[in-house]
């Protein structure tokens, strides 16, 4: 029996996404315990007319795309039941686990094998591998592990007619024709119902060597990733950036998250750089990297961090998503361009917003090493908080996000970006995906919907 809720009380929680940017009003929400039951559901829905599925996993899409409609025609599949991990092989360095599986819970039980699963981002007590596959989610390690595609083996899944895909295989080489699994990673629940996934697990970096060091500008933090990776052939484990508005912002509401060393210098790109400790002591004696660091043109200031206070640097960063949902609403952007082109990129899109709305200001951080921003516009972050109410940022909002959102698209693909990265497409970014992609990419997508979806049961209103 597949248990499920029906009650404004109960159903709410799922009806509105992390940033209650998207408030949906779904039939009811059902919670299967395994993968039979989730294809009886699909099967059902698929002979029932006007009835749609929406997945769901842990609901910490950042872009609406597990969020029903308010039409009443939508189911919500929520996975949270299943959550197995169902076997961890430690000679194969594999694991297949269920897709309502949180990361913590899959990190936790990883541990005891002493191996390492490298997805990581902030919401990782809520966030389940489902989730993370249906989006190809990034995160904070992509720049030595990869995307969550680039770890996946193997899927199971449910298909629009209730048929279950069993391709949990965990080969690293199968070339036996097409590569289904990557058909269905990133396709936001449209195409099937991820219910498992097998991923590769690696060996840990017991022992990290973190640095924060500080550039005048992205342009010098450019040119010092681009060095640090020739010196040591692409050794790092991560490298990430906060502009200063970033902390400023966490200052704001977490002033307490912000170390000493984050509180100096008028203006700053902060970069946390992260190596294995091993590399650093058989190469350089466990001594810094002056020869790179310690360049005064790209860098003004650089620290070798305690174990606690790389932790410190870390919280941080994490808590500049808490502090954006804490300062009000924003234009959240989730870009990526090629590296080599995001300074130029922020000079221009800056320059025409400061005439524009010189009141706002982008907070910008994320994953320099993978090209991905966070790219994200408070429209009236000079302001002191007691000049603007919430209704002043809601007007101005209602009328002037799309605006705002189309110029910043249309600068992305001026300089060859991606108007997401990471987050996905979901219903925020479907009208832009439209406008943007072009004629024969949306064709593909709708041939391959059609095939796999032709009565367009699942998740029928995100991505084009």
């Amino acid at each position: 029996m597949v248990s499920g809720v029906n009650e404004f009380s109960e159903i709410e929680q799922f009806s509105v996404d992390w940033r209650k940017k998207f408030y949906g009003k779904p039939l009811a929400v059902l919670f299967p315990k395994d993968v039979n039951e989730v294809s009886c559901l699909i099967t059902l829905v698929n002979t029932t007319v006007g009835i749609s599925i929406v997945p769901q996993g842990g609901n910490t899409g950042l872009a609406g795309g597990a969020t029903p409609n308010r039409e009443g025609n939508q189911l919500i599949i929520s996975l949270k039941r299943l959550n197995l991990v169902r076997a961890v092989d430690f000679f194969n360095r594999t694991l297949i686990a269920e897709a309502g599986c949180t990361l913590i819970k899959l990190q936790k039980e990883i541990e005891k094998s002493k191996l390492y699963f490298p997805l990581d981002f902030s919401s990782r007590d809520s966030a389940s591998l489902g989730g993370l596959l249906a989006t190809n989610a990034g995160g904070l390690s992509v720049l030595k592990y990869g995307t969550a595609k680039d770890c996946c083996l193997g899927l199971e899944v449910v298909l629009p007619n209730g048929e279950i895909w069993n391709g949990l295989k965990t080969l690293r080489k199968d070339n036996s024709g097409y590569s289904l699994k990557d058909l269905f990673i990133g396709s936001e629940g449209t195409l099937g119902v991820i219910t498992a996934a097998s991923m590769r697990l690696f060996s840990p970096v017991e022992e990290k060597s973190t640095y924060i060091v500080k550039t005048p500008n992205l342009a010098s933090a450019i040119e010092l990733f681009g060095q640090i990776c020739h010196r040591t052939q692409d050794n790092i484990l991560a490298f990430e950036f906060m502009e200063k508005n970033a902390i400023d912002l966490v200052m704001r509401h977490f002033p307490e998250r912000v170390p000493h060393f984050f509180k100096q210098d008028a203006n700053y790109v902060a970069c946390i750089v992260e190596f294995p400790a091993t590399y650093q002591k058989e190469n350089y004696g466990g001594n810094s990297f002056p020869e790179v660091f310690l360049n005064k043109k790209i860098c003004s200031y650089q620290k070798k961090c305690s174990d606690k206070e790389g932790k410190e640097a870390w919280y941080l960063r994490e808590s500049i998503t808490f502090a954006s949902a804490k300062d009000g609403p924003q234009v959240k952007n989730d870009i990526s361009l090629p590296i080599s082109k995001i300074p130029d990129f922020v000079k221009y899109i800056t320059r025409k917003f400061n005439q524009l709305y010189p009141d706002g200001s982008f907070i910008n951080f994320g994953h320099i090493g993978d090209g991905n921003l966070h790219f994200n516009f408070a429209p009236f972050f000079n302001k002191v908080s007691t000049e603007v109410n919430a209704s002043e940022i809601a007007d101005f909002l209602q009328n002037k996000e799309e605006i705002i959102r189309r110029l910043i698209n249309d600068a992305v693909v001026l300089y060859d970006g991606s108007i997401t990265a990471e987050h996905g497409i979901g219903r925020l970014r479907k009208s832009e995906n439209i406008r943007l992609k072009s004629d024969v990419e949306l064709e593909i997508m709708r041939r391959i919907k059609q095939s796999l979806d032709p009565k367009n049961i699942l998740n029928p209103e995100v991505l084009f």
